[in-house]
């Protein structure tokens, strides 16, 4: 699975066709008072776009999915799935702002239609020969349009062709995490299949079960989250793995800057790490030395960063999902950030370090828990993480089984951050493999790659032998 920024899409080129959501002005009575507060994190997202957009520098923000859908576009049928993927989750149909006559801590407003009030329009965009002058056009497009200030936070983009139509859609962060972009080419393709059999008269049940709503979510968040006072056990945590740095939150391994800031885009990289057979085979190593798949991974990430640095501890953070059952299918944001660490000596066997990762993975969950800019609050300071490592197993994601046959690419919109590493790591029917952006500099150039290259080494001699590559093995007693 493919998580990449739009220039390395690779897009067939063909009639583009735009379509927007529409509803009534805001200062109509439809749009009703929601007394339902944003989550941490949509707050502190809108707060960092408003701050940037009056420095006139507000970055994109948005997630995207493409999938193809079979042969030509029904127009009519098409806009029918996209109103009831609309109607079927919440947090589609509310925009939060700021109110009339805002103060500094204002709290934001939030307005939300009812199902049913929302109609999609769309407009030809022209037919494109050039596959990268059209991923350049919809680039531009979803910049412009898709943002966490304006409803609607999200555009959507067919390209017809005769054989096939490739569906692409873009969503502001604010609304979507990954599994719900992902999420959203099954319930798409689902409704307007349904949509077409509707159409020539067939008879059939609701396609999807209902959902229930992140706006939901965010309030019993936010009324959890707002309990915690600083003296509270974990944000004593928090503070002790600051402290422990220094007060900043873990950086890559290697210095990835250089002595310009660089303003360029990052750049993305994609690796297949294990095939099919060889992720099952590493997922049963990792279960006998007592952890699991991402804990295995853990390990391994901190083996190279000890191979490379020589430091005896690996520190990063990782997301993790906040979904309850109720919110299985639900789109929303819904990830906790929490800090990771634990030690890795030379002379440690994989299944040590695999045991300390495990430890360590349930503690940084606990702490995930709690929206980081509500830590932040608590804290007295704010937290920026530099280096991320993400893990997701994606084979229980609904349509899994199909998304190559439905071409499905992950979007994500430019960065242009000076320092920031990020590592997605994605379980898939077909293996593990990962997806990755750097800081535009030379130093980060070379270091990212060869740390997921090393890292593929590692993974590679565990899934074969159960054991560190023969190089690294403490002498006596490689495995155990």
């Amino acid at each position: 699975m493919k998580f990449t920024d739009m220039s390395s899409l690779g897009l067939s080129p063909g009639r583009l066709t735009v379509w927007r959501a529409c509803a009534p002005c805001m200062s109509e009575a439809i749009w009703a008072e929601d007394k339902r507060r944003a989550s941490h994190v949509q707050e502190a997202h809108i707060g960092y776009a408003l701050e940037a957009a009056d420095e006139a520098s507000q970055p994109p923000s948005w997630l995207g999915s493409v999938f193809n859908l079979p042969a030509e576009l029904d127009a009519n049928v098409f806009a029918t799935a996209l109103c009831e993927w609309t109607d079927r989750h919440e947090t589609l149909r509310s925009h939060l702002s700021l109110p009339p006559r805002s103060t500094p801590g204002s709290r934001l407003r939030r307005r939300t239609l009812p199902a049913g009030a929302v109609s999609i329009h769309h407009s030809a965009a022209g037919d494109f020969s050039d596959g990268q002058q059209l991923a350049r056009y919809l680039e531009e497009l979803f910049d412009a349009e898709v943002g966490p200030l304006e409803w609607p936070a999200y555009i959507c983009a067919t390209i017809s062709r005769p054989e096939a139509t490739t569906v692409c859609l873009a969503a502001d962060h604010i609304l979507m995490d990954g599994f719900s972009i992902l999420a959203t080419a099954h319930e798409i393709r689902t409704l307007y299949v349904e949509a077409l059999r509707v159409r020539d008269g067939k008879t059939v049940p609701a396609p999807l079960p209902p959902t229930s709503s992140y706006l939901d979510f965010a309030e019993a968040e936010r009324t959890a989250a707002d309990t915690l006072t600083p003296e509270d056990e974990s944000i004593a945590h928090w503070r002790q793995f600051l402290a422990e740095a220094g007060g900043r939150l873990p950086e890559f391994p290697v210095s990835v800057s250089d002595m310009r800031s660089s303003s360029a885009a990052q750049p993305s990289g994609y690796t297949e790490l294990l095939d099919a057979s060889a992720a099952r085979v590493f997922d049963t190593v990792c279960r006998k030395a007592g952890g699991d798949s991402f804990s295995g991974l853990l390990a391994c990430l901190a083996k190279v960063g000890h191979e490379i640095t020589g430091s005896g501890e690996f520190r990063t953070m990782v997301p993790f999902h906040t979904r309850t059952a109720p919110f299985r299918s639900s789109i929303g944001w819904y990830v906790g950030m929490g800090p990771l660490a634990f030690p890795l000596d030379a002379t440690d066997s994989f299944c040590e370090a695999v045991r300390r990762a495990a430890s360590n993975l349930e503690w940084s969950k606990n702490l995930a828990r709690i929206p980081i800019p509500r830590v932040a609050d608590l804290l007295g300071q704010p937290l920026r993480d530099p280096f991320m490592v993400s893990y997701m197993d994606l084979r229980r994601t609904p349509g899994a089984r199909d998304w190559n046959s439905w071409h499905v690419v992950t979007l994500r919109s430019r960065s242009t951050d000076p320092d920031e590493v990020c590592l997605w790591f994605v379980r898939t029917f077909d293996g593990l493999v990962a997806n990755y952006r750097h800081p535009a500099t030379g130093p980060a150039g070379i270091a990212v790659p060869d740390y997921v290259a090393r890292t593929k080494h590692i993974l590679a001699s565990v899934a074969s032998t159960a054991c560190w590559p023969a190089a690294s093995h403490r002498a006596g007693d490689p495995c155990q």
